[in-house]
């Protein structure tokens, strides 16, 4: 099962762009393992495509990030 929120978090990443740690409702999230998801367009600019991550954090959190300018959204988190 999933749940849909799309809400915005604050986002550290590693040198090669992916994210190591994610801010969601003031709590700090570390990143152990991380995918590249298939790339959808930007709901803003439909020709700019945008990166997905599908992320596992150390504390058990399965999520799918979605990079948008300086920070992030946070958009399915998985059961």
């Amino acid at each position: 099962m999933s749940k849909l929120y799309r809400q915005p978090v604050e986002v550290r990443l590693y040198p090669s762009g992916q994210p190591a740690a994610f801010r969601w409702r003031r709590r700090w999230y570390h990143v152990t393992s991380c995918t590249v998801q298939e790339r959808r367009p930007s709901r803003l600019q439909w020709w700019v495509d945008i990166p997905r991550y599908r992320c596992e954090t150390e504390q058990g959190l399965v999520c799918d990030l979605v990079r948008e300018g300086d920070g992030g959204m946070l958009e399915w988190v998985w059961d």
